[in-house]
């Protein structure tokens, strides 16, 4: 690396293009927290120049550092340099000196303005490039363009523009400082031109052309606000596909991603879908598991032992995206009824299986068999109670067996390991027999409520006959209990029981079994309440339509 301080007129003064690429943030500083400071420090510099009535020996302010990748010169052609890190300070910079050039402009300053225009944009016989104009490029679109409104033309009024509301601030703040003392404009003015030329100082940090500029932009970024996973993931593609100011290409390998769906949060977590999908897709390809935090430097590893392009990849990954997305939003044709009770058993940990299931050549009718087994396997584990812990690492083993067969054996084998299993392993398949046990004793626990409605559907949907009318949406029906939870008043204790606590017990326990519980709808629930059988039996018999 070579590292020098720099004035802001040997950072701007030579035709240069800073380019900011594709894998950088959009401008997302703010009036309080960055511009405010950043115009006191101005000021204040300026302030001492006039107190130290422009002594050459004024003491210059240090505003940071900046770190830049250097591209190949070309005879004729302003030098360019990729923007590793501070771009947010290069813009406002920009973006203070062109609003301080315009208030000389509007005071007919022609000297001054065209000293500070030559830090803002690049002599014409330079720009063989329609982006050579300016001394930044900006690659996020709206900021290329807001920033070329404020640059060239001027122009403040692009409502909720950051760039365009830090311009504004500045013409504000530089217009009132200049006159606030009108006697003495002109020495302002020459004090405010000074710092700005003279008496500011950056650290430029020049990578080595072997550098690896996003690595160092997610190093350097670590200290401030974390980038996401999918951010890194996204940084990475970019370099690696040579994309530093090619909108088109970038929408192309990545706009999907940038959907706000894709980017909103979970729930109430502070995970997003983008981030939730790379991670599943990631132990799907790597068969291995992939801690949340580590997804992005797995990628990097993953295309770095790949023959095929990045481009390839960023495909499959697309691809790979829209089944996702059909998962989440339960429309994925001939397995709908599973997703949603996936998501009601808040099974996720097996969707790294089910992308493998739809992104390999795996025929449909053996794709849908295998979700059904799946489905048997995991809707009788949660009858039976057995905990779901071990379940990512036991998928994955899972998919380790399928990557060595065939996918026209997928189901078969699937069959084959998932029945292998022991009850020494913890993720035995329940037989019938299990089952039956199970479902005599109570359905406790959380998320239960949502879960006994979707076994009461699985029922009452296996007891209708072809020739039954369609079951219709089932959503706004409740879970009734048939012998209510407050039992004592209309129920009496168990005939075949002397013992009146253990009478109770059994009563109790009663309440949360399967064949204690039925689906009504809300108003004939409230209706039956704590009523004998008698009355519920005649209710259910004259309003429900149900079989079960």
């Amino acid at each position: 690396m070579d590292a020098k301080i720099v004035n802001l007129q040997l950072l701007f003064q030579k035709p240069i293009s800073y380019q900011i690429p594709q894998f950088q943030r959009s401008y997302a500083w703010r009036q309080e927290d960055q511009w405010e400071p950043l115009w006191e420090d101005v000021r204040n510099v300026a302030e001492r120049c006039l107190k130290g009535e422009m002594d050459d020996k004024i003491r210059p302010h240090f505003m940071g550092a900046i770190v830049l990748f250097p591209q190949s010169d070309k005879t004729g052609e302003v030098t360019k340099s990729i923007v590793v890190d501070g771009q947010q300070r290069l813009t406002t910079l920009q973006l203070l000196i062109k609003a301080t050039e315009q208030e000389f402009q509007s005071q007919n300053d022609g000297v001054r303005t065209n000293r500070l225009r030559e830090l803002t944009t690049n002599p014409e016989n330079y720009c063989t490039a329609p982006n050579d104009e300016t001394k930044i490029h900006q690659s996020n679109r709206n900021d290329q363009r807001a920033f070329q409104d404020a640059i060239i033309d001027n122009y403040s009024d692009n409502p909720g523009q950051s760039i365009s509301a830090a311009y504004k601030y500045f013409q504000t703040e530089v217009k009132k400082w200049l006159n606030n003392d009108p006697e003495n404009r002109e020495v302002r003015a020459d004090a405010l031109k000074k710092t700005l030329t003279e008496c500011l100082q950056i650290a430029a940090i020049d990578l080595d052309e072997d550098e690896r500029p996003h690595i160092i932009f997610e190093t350097l970024n670590a200290r401030g606000e974390p980038l996401k996973q999918s951010d890194l993931i996204k940084n990475t593609v970019m370099y690696e596909a040579k994309v530093i100011d090619d909108v088109q290409k970038a929408r192309e390998l990545w706009g999907m991603f940038d959907d706000e769906r894709w980017q909103s949060n979970i729930g109430k977590t502070d995970v997003t879908h983008i981030d939730r999908f790379l991670n599943y897709w990631m132990v799907m390809r790597t068969l291995n598991e992939v801690k949340a935090g580590r997804v992005a430097s797995e990628f990097r590893n993953y295309i770095e032992d790949r023959p095929e392009s990045i481009e390839n990849v960023t495909e499959e990954i697309r691809q790979a995206g829209i089944i996702y997305q059909d998962m989440e939003e339960v429309r994925l044709p001939g397995i709908k009824i599973f997703l949603k009770r996936m998501k009601i058993m808040n099974l996720s940990v097996v969707t790294p299986l089910l992308l493998w299931l739809y992104t390999s050549n795996v025929p449909q009718e053996h794709r849908i068999r295998s979700i059904k087994v799946l489905e048997s396997y995991l809707v009788r584990r949660l009858l039976c109670g057995v905990p779901t812990a071990g379940l990512n690492r036991f998928f994955i083993s899972l998919l380790k067996k399928l990557d060595s067969v065939a996918p026209a054996y997928a189901d078969r084998t699937i069959i084959d390991y998932l029945s292998g299993q022991t009850n020494d392993s913890n993720q035995v398949w329940p037989d019938d027999w299990l089952v039956r046990e199970a479902l005599i004793r109570p359905m406790k626990g959380k998320g239960m409520i949502a879960r006994r409605r979707m076994v009461l559907e699985a029922v009452e949907m296996n007891l209708r006959s072809k020739q039954s009318e369609p079951l219709g949406a089932t959503d706004k029906l409740t879970v009734e209990h048939i012998m209510p939870e407050k039992w004592e008043k209309n129920w009496s204790l168990p005939t075949n029981v002397s013992d009146e606590v253990e009478g109770e017990r059994i009563r109790n326990e009663a309440i949360a079994t399967i064949g204690n519980l039925t689906l009504t709808t809300r108003k004939l629930n409230s209706t039956l309440s704590n009523s004998p059988w008698s009355v519920k039996r005649e209710a259910l018999n004259k309003h429900s339509t149900l079989v079960s």
